[in-house]
């Protein structure tokens, strides 16, 4: 189906452009979060058994994708960056895992085609999208879903008071310049004035409002979210 004149184009976006940092992604990310602890936390959630199916939109270089095939029978590891996919790919062959099904896409643009999925996982992904886009976003992962499938969602979230926003970014940068130098900190001010991540209380209501239950929500340094969600 031709995408419309009027819909959000997601490549467009400046933070889609991961091509020619694919290779030190993974790199930058260790240094301020527990990549592995958090694949582990949703891992737990989803509880996936050896017939089940998984999608994961912005896989970026597939690290959980590739985590999480060895326990279910296929992943879908869909994302808008040719060049995080073309290293993901050679992360799985340099691995020997054969059920990972790396394809270009994005919140708008993936169509699902098959059996509806057991589970939809997305990390730090959904904020390249203006807020009106990730409710058509989430209405769609819904649809992508049977009942009772579960969504895991971790993201840039703000959960602290707005009124003190100026405070908490000097602070926050500040502290990512201590932990992983002045270039991941630089990221981090790019994000904060380019990037679409909104409030805590607006996240819950889209996720809300598109057919899922929260059953888990955490806050993070008031930078981060994770929403563990079943489907209604």
């Amino acid at each position: 189906m031709p995408i419309p004149t009027w819909q959000y184009h997601e490549p467009d976006h400046p933070g889609a452009d991961f091509d020619a940092l694919a290779e030190i992604y993974d790199r930058n990310m260790q240094k301020y979060r527990d990549i592995q602890g958090e694949i582990g936390e949703i891992l737990a959630f989803l509880e996936l058994q050896p017939g089940q199916t998984v999608l994961e939109i912005g896989t970026g270089t597939g690290e959980f994708a590739l985590a999480a095939a060895p326990k279910c029978a296929r992943v879908y590891a869909v994302d808008l960056s040719e060049g995080m996919l073309k290293y993901a790919k050679k992360k799985a062959q340099a691995r020997g895992v054969a059920n990972v099904e790396f394809l270009k896409g994005g919140f708008l643009s993936y169509g699902h085609q098959g059996h509806p999925l057991d589970a939809v996982v997305s990390q730090i992904a959904l904020h390249h999208l203006p807020d009106f886009w990730k409710q058509i976003a989430l209405l769609r992962i819904a649809d992508m879903l049977h009942s009772g499938g579960k969504l895991c969602l971790r993201d840039v979230v703000y959960s602290f008071n707005p009124r003190l926003h100026r405070d908490f970014f000097e602070e926050f940068i500040a502290k990512a310049t201590e932990r992983a130098g002045p270039s991941f900190a630089g990221s981090i001010c790019d994000h904060v004035r380019k990037e679409y991540s909104t409030m805590d209380w607006i996240m819950r209501g889209l996720i809300e409002r598109a057919g899922f239950e929260i059953n888990r929500e955490e806050k993070r340094s008031g930078f981060f979210g994770l929403y563990l969600c079943t489907k209604i």
